[in-house]
């Protein structure tokens, strides 16, 4: 079921959009006389989301990676640079503050548990990623609201940043402490094989599950303005594939240029364009309301397909990279 629900990612997403558009917009006035109860449903299933890829998250060896230094500086800049300061740049396009912010949040989230999986079919170097992966989440929880607050300063906006402290702490800090507590006790009952092996793709499933639960709440709660407003709509697909193309165009040619093995520039491409809308989505409903987390309701529709298709790309990127380093040699 693993697999099937993996390979199919991108099918059941569109689905879970697909339904919830009608859905939503059918069931208008029960929408908006039920704001609490959707906007406490988008962070219990973002914490379903989230829980799982931290008991899967393994911390431990990861001082070895820390001498791989020019693709953490690397990761750094895409993930918490290159994607908000173009993200900056459309924001104010929306004509939407809030529909604005919640695209901001959206780019500068931590990876997504996905990017895991992608790099392991792209066969990438899963070490590196798993490290990008937690080194990422430890620093968005300050990084985070620090970008949402640059980003207010800029627009000029009034945006509660003690609002998205709280709500990092809450979407981040306890499902990340409370997996590793809940990893740590299977390890010492059961063994490290079981929480690495038998239990991962039971963890994986839960995940996906509660992803695509996300998304149909996210975009039924919203399907008022996506069906009145669909331009909103097209315009986040729209950036988010250019943000996305940006990165990944960047990151391979920066590969490229030092040299980087095919293994690590994958770990690097997919942790740094593969961002986390779930913890988005609850950061934006918690701190701003339901509106803001429109954009990270719909960027899962284009961040799977791009990555796949980066994924059917890999005997060129590899080609390319191996010529270099073969040159070189």
């Amino acid at each position: 079921m693993s697999e099937h629900v993996r390979k199919y990612l991108i099918v059941y997403t569109l689905l879970s959009v697909i339904l919830a558009i009608p859905i939503g917009d059918y069931f208008e006035e029960y929408v908006v006389t039920n704001g609490a109860f959707l906007s406490n449903a988008v962070v219990f299933f973002a914490v379903l989301t989230i829980y799982p890829s931290m008991i899967q998250l393994r911390t431990e060896g990861l001082v070895k990676i820390f001498r791989l230094w020019k693709p953490i500086v690397a990761f750094f800049f895409y993930v918490f640079f290159l994607s908000p300061v173009i993200s900056f740049t459309l924001a104010p396009t929306f004509g939407n503050p809030q529909v604005g912010v919640g695209f901001v949040i959206g780019n500068a989230v931590p990876v997504s548990s996905a990017a895991l999986g992608y790099v392991l079919i792209a066969g990438g170097s899963i070490e590196l990623a798993t490290a990008l992966a937690v080194i990422s989440l430890i620093a968005a929880m300050p990084v985070v609201p620090f970008i949402i607050g640059l980003y207010s300063t800029q627009a000029s906006m009034s945006i509660p940043v003690n609002s998205i402290v709280t709500s990092v702490f809450y979407i981040l800090v306890l499902p990340f402490l409370a997996g590793q507590l809940t990893r740590y006790v299977l390890v010492k009952s059961r063994g490290s094989n079981f929480v690495n092996k038998s239990v991962r793709p039971y963890l994986s499933v839960a995940t996906m599950l509660s992803m695509f639960a996300l998304v149909f709440v996210l975009v039924a709660r919203e399907a008022g303005l996506m069906v009145t407003k669909p331009l909103i709509v097209g315009q986040v697909i729209l950036y988010q594939a250019f943000i996305i193309l940006c990165v990944l165009l960047l990151s391979l040619s920066v590969s490229w240029l030092t040299h980087s093995s095919y293994e690590d520039h994958q770990a690097l491409a997919f942790t740094s364009v593969t961002k986390n809308q779930s913890v988005a989505a609850a950061i934006a409903t918690l701190a701003l309301g339901p509106t803001a987390a429109l954009a990270p309701a719909i960027i899962p529709i284009i961040q799977p397909i791009l990555a796949i298709a980066y994924i059917h790309a890999e005997k060129s990127v590899a080609s390319l990279l191996a010529v270099k380093n073969d040159a070189e040699a």
